[in-house]
Order: C-alpha cells, then structure tokens, then sequence
C-alpha cells in the first residue's frame, strides 16, 4: 500500500514536473517571439521613416489649392507647400494630378500637421545631377537651349540646373573681341539650342560646366566620317559661311567644315574673301576634292558661276586693241583685266618701248590703259597681251569716249538747260560769231569757216555736229551786241584770224 502511494506522488511529481517544463518552453517562446516582433517593428519604424534630403518616388493622393498630398510609403503622408510649386514651370505644376508618381526630396522631418515637407524640385534637381555625374563618366553629347551669358560666358538650361559654358569654350567667337562686340554675339545666341559636354560636376558647389567646343569637335568628326561615305566629288551641296581667312573661308556642309579657296570663290580674283561672302552666308558649293585619311574636304563656288572664258574668242580677236585695267604689277610684267574674271598678261618685254630704263613702273594698279590683244587662249585661259604695239589713234579715241560716257551723267545737274545755252556761257564766243559777218557781204567766205570748224572738232569722234547746231543757235545775242557796229567792219576784221587758224594751224587766241 505504501509502495503503490509512493508510485502515485512520483507520477504526480513526474507530471508537474513535465507540465512545468512545458510551460516554461511556452514562455520562454513566447519571449522570443516578443523580442523578434519588437525587432520588426523597430526595423519596420526605421524603414518606413525617411531621412532629410532624401530622394524617394511618391504617389500624388490629393491636389490641393495650394499644396500636394503625397504618399511616399511611410507612417505618414508628405506635403509638398505652395513655395515649393512656385520653382517648377507652370505647365509642368499644371499636369500634376492625383495618382501620378513624382519624385520628392524629405525636406523636414516633421511639420505642423504632423506631417512630413517634400519638395519636388529639389527632387528634380538631384535627378539632374545625377544624370550629369552619367553623362561627365560617358562623355555622351547632349543639345541644351541658351537662356543668358555673362562676361563669363553663356548659361543653358540642364533640365532643371542651369549650366555655364565658358567663352573660351564657345564656337565661334574668337578671343580678340572686344567687350561690346562679344557680349553682342553672346547675345545672339539666346534661344538657340546648341550641344555641349559635361566638362565638370560639382554637386556641393553646385557648379556644372560644359563645354560647346568639345561636343562640335567629336560632333563634326561623327558627321564627316558620314559624309565621306555619302558624297562624292561633282556633287552640289548647300553650306552656311563658318569663318573666313586670308587663304578662303570655311563652309559648314551639314557638321563638317570643307575649304572654299580663295582661288574657287569666283571668276573674279578675289584679294579677301570678306569682300565677297559674310560670315552666317547661305552659299552653294561643288565638291571638288576628298581626302578621307587627311579628313579634308575641298570646294568651289566658282564652278557653279556662268564661265566668261566659254565664248572669250567671239569676243577677243588677236589685233585687236581695247582698254584694259591693270590689276597687279609683277617681275615680269603687269596683269590686267578685260572683264570681270578675264584678266591677260603684259609681259615687261610689252609694257614700254626700249628706251625706257624701268617698264614696271609706267603702270600701276588700278591704270586705264590702251593693250593689243597678241593671243587668246581659251582652254587654258591665258591671253596675251602688248601695251607698246597699241594703236595710239584708237587707244586716244577709247579712252576719250570712255571719258565723256563717264561725264554724261554729271551734264543734267551742271545744266538743267539745253546743253546750247550751256555752251553760249562758255568764255571762247569767237566761232558763233564768225559765221554770222560771213552771212554779211563776203560770199566765198562761209565754205572756209566750216573747213575751220572741222579741223578745230576733229580729234574728237561724234562731236563734228555739235559746234554747228551752236552756231546756229547762238549768234542772236553776239548779233544784238553787235548792232551799231559796222557790218562790212566785221567782215574784214572777222576772216583774218580764221584763215590764219586754217593755214598756220594756229588758236584763236593767237589770233587775238
């Protein structure tokens, strides 16, 4: 009996003893599971609250007059204030709408409301700089529009961060300007939308530079690895003016530049290009070379200009003598042109006769002279040319008729009247008023006058007419003058002095 108590109370210990260990387990996991749970929540606190100047993605809950409810996946819901609206552009405030995604920067832990600040610009300005830090790492080449320049440079919109781009790395403006004409052509440049290189970042200094100069140097290098497999020599393109040098200008054909040479701009010799084409000029142009390991490309303006030499034999002939006018002096002669982009050689052995010590220096730049044509060689455009084997009759009369088409112009405003009024003022009136004594008692007298009048015009093509038609004009006031004298005094006085002009070849002032 007392064995089997003792079996009973060591079951009964045995079981408490069980139930005990069982519920110790129980609370000892129960603790576990406590502190795990606590650990997440903690973790999940961390997670969830967003530090200051961090960038998140947040989901627009309410549009609000004059902020945004933003849920960025934390405890709380963001605003973003109306000062913050203010920095982004209009259309772009316009277009946010509840449920869209937006980026956000935490700009303060806590407000008012108990709710956190966001800013959005900030956001997008830290995408940028992002994006920046890409592009300085890949070199990619971005187009960026102009929005200002100081005396520094010019400034350009990087999405929503403003970069500079220093003068020295703008295209196209050179060095040596002055302030006026410099900050001119910066000017110039506002609005237009240009590619750059991100040349430095710094998101502390807040400090973005790119560079125009190094995007159009690889830029152009792109383009004229293209163009070399596309064009061919013969092939007419247009080109805009890019710069102009003493040596031709350079011709932007599409982002590569080719040469224009001053020898291929046009038929007329050319000292400057600046005298012909203007910076920013829409010209077209022929390719005339290609040297793809060089990467030179050559053109010419000229070709595509009406050629004078075609037809330069049906309007030169050799013998012939034409007035010319000398364009450069030489060593060995003196050049001149005929027309615009015909020019000859007189070679020094043709500019003087022999006994003239120094050819050279009969002639200057800018000289009318007289030449005879020698040759005319039209396939390879050369024509020789002799200023001693000129006529001198026809030289004389070429250069007189040249004289007086050049006066004739300048004849209606000296004179308004008839050119016979004009005429009578001039101070030598002796010839009207010999033809009028003539009309008096001497009949064989008049053919004499007309010999005189003739030899006196004579040197002077096509103006043999005109003293007579004055003739018969002028001798009213010389007749009115004249009224008490004696006619028969005048015809003895009057054919003396003409007949000496006749005979001895003499003026009238001679006569006098």
């Amino acid at each position: 009996m007392a064995e089997a108590d003792r079996y009973h109370e060591n079951d009964f210990a045995q079981d408490d003893f069980e139930r005990f260990h069982e519920q110790g387990e129980a609370e000892e996991g129960s603790a576990e599971d406590r502190a795990l749970f606590e650990q997440y929540l903690a973790e999940e606190e961390e997670i969830g609250m967003p530090e200051r100047g961090e960038l998140r993605e947040g989901i627009i809950v309410e549009v609000r007059p004059n902020e945004l409810l933003v849920n960025i996946g934390a405890k709380r819901d963001g605003i973003v204030p109306q000062s913050d609206l203010t920095r982004l552009d209009k259309e772009f405030v316009a277009s946010l709408k509840e449920g869209a995604t937006v980026p956000v920067v935490v700009s303060k832990l806590t407000a008012d409301e108990g709710m956190l600040v966001l800013s959005i610009a900030d956001a997008l300005q830290q995408k940028d700089w992002q994006r920046a830090e890409e592009m300085l790492a890949s070199g990619e080449i971005g187009t960026y529009p102009v929005i200002g320049y100081n005396k520094g440079g010019l400034l350009v919109r990087f999405g929503h961060l403003r970069g500079f781009i220093p003068a020295s790395h703008v295209v196209g403006l050179p060095r040596n300007l002055s302030e006026e004409e410099r900050n001119r052509r910066l000017e110039a440049l506002i609005g237009q939308v240009i590619p750059a290189k991100v040349i430095e970042v710094d998101r502390r200094r807040r400090r973005l530079v790119l560079s125009q100069r190094l995007a159009e140097r690889e830029y152009r290098a792109q383009r004229k690895a293209e163009l070399f497999e596309r064009l061919r020599p013969g092939d007419i393109i247009t080109g805009v003016v890019r710069s102009l040098r003493p040596f031709g200008a350079f011709v932007d054909i599409g982002g590569a530049d080719g040469l224009l040479h001053v020898s291929e701009i046009g038929w007329t010799p050319v000292s400057h290009p600046r005298d012909v084409l203007q910076v920013g000029q829409e010209i077209q142009v022929e390719i005339l070379r290609m040297d793809p390991e060089r990467q030179r490309i050559a053109l010419s303006r000229k070709r595509l200009l009406p050629n004078p030499w075609e037809s330069i034999e049906e309007r030169y002939q050799p013998g012939q003598t034409i007035l010319v006018t000398i364009t450069r002096v030489v060593d060995f002669g003196a050049f001149a042109q005929l027309e615009p982009g015909v020019e000859g050689l007189i070679h020094v052995s043709e500019l003087a006769d022999i006994d003239v010590a120094e050819p050279l220096k009969t002639v200057e730049p800018g000289d009318r002279v007289p030449v005879k044509i020698l040759r005319v060689d039209s396939r390879r455009q050369r024509i020789g040319l002799s200023r001693r084997q000129a006529d001198p009759v026809v030289g004389q009369r070429l250069l007189e008729e040249e004289a007086q088409r050049a006066q004739k112009p300048l004849e209606p405003a000296e004179s308004p009247p008839p050119p016979a009024a004009a005429e009578g003022s001039s101070p030598p009136p002796e010839p009207p008023s010999a033809p009028e004594a003539q009309e008096g008692p001497d009949e064989p007298e008049p053919p004499e006058t007309p010999e005189t009048d003739e030899a006196v015009t004579s040197p002077v093509a096509g103006t043999e007419t005109m003293p007579k038609a004055e003739e018969a004009m002028a001798p009213d006031p010389e007749t009115e003058n004249a009224s008490s004298e004696d006619t028969s005094t005048m015809a003895e006085v009057s054919p003396a002095p003409l007949s000496m002009e006749v005979e001895q070849g003499g003026s009238s002032d001679e006569s006098e």
